[in-house]
């Protein structure tokens, strides 16, 4: 999403919305993002293959047990820009993305509306969680088969990385999550729009199961213009 004009945080894409240095998906250093996710020994496997399906129903187990979440993440955005930051995840449905100062940006999701919050512009955008290329981290039961369109499926030691597209809503964009294995774990996703502007969001010290605040996840009306899309 962008608002008048400037960056804004990456994980969610608004289809309404598209600039070659403005908003969400502005030029990025691709050669970052290609070099760290996806290495010459990466092996792409028929998404038929049996060991492929078996691996796939493997993080579709996986991502269904994370019920909670806290973790710091490390944004690098379209134009090479990087943003730090705490996630918060409760499942279903609520998000918080916290950026660390001077980064005036807050992402909120309270289960049924996406708030982005520039505290910078003193403005709110305000869209359906549902249009938004999250279901992956907060949608209640996941099915990788009935929710989204799988587009590839690759392997390489110790990673499993598997993209795929949101069945109802695909211009919003592919999804790539990218997870180490023995034990297996979300350590980054990337997200491609359709003008092939790419983010990358990289998770450090994730602790699962945590007790969270449910006020992490109420949006509070602020003292902003706000906009509803």
């Amino acid at each position: 999403m962008s608002v008048n004009g400037k960056s804004s945080p990456a994980i969610i894409i608004s289809r309404h919305r598209r600039g070659p240095t403005l908003g969400i998906f502005a030029t990025f250093a691709a050669v970052v993002v290609i070099a760290s996710s996806y290495p010459a020994s990466a092996v792409e496997r028929p998404l038929t293959d049996p060991e492929a399906v078996g691996e796939m129903n493997r993080i579709e187990t996986y991502l269904n047990g994370i019920k909670s979440l806290k973790s710091r993440f490390i944004q690098i955005n379209p134009d090479g820009s990087a943003w730090n930051g705490d996630l918060y995840v409760r499942r279903p449905g609520k998000f918080r993305f916290e950026y660390d100062p001077p980064i005036p940006h807050l992402l909120i999701a309270n289960g049924s509306w996406f708030f982005h919050v520039d505290r910078a512009l003193q403005e709110t955008n305000v869209i359906p969680l549902v249009k938004t290329p999250a279901q992956f981290l907060v949608q209640e039961n996941i099915s990788l088969k009935k929710d989204f369109t799988i587009k590839k499926f690759e392997q390489m030691p110790g990673i499993l990385q598997i993209s795929m597209v949101t069945r109802d809503n695909p211009d919003l964009g592919e999804v790539t999550l990218t997870f180490s294995d023995k034990p297996l774990e979300l350590r980054k996703w990337t997200v491609r729009d359709l003008q092939d502007n790419v983010t990358q969001i990289t998770l450090q010290n994730t602790r699962y199961g945590v007790n969270l605040n449910a006020d992490l996840f109420k949006y509070v009306e602020q003292p902003v213009n706000q906009k509803a899309e």
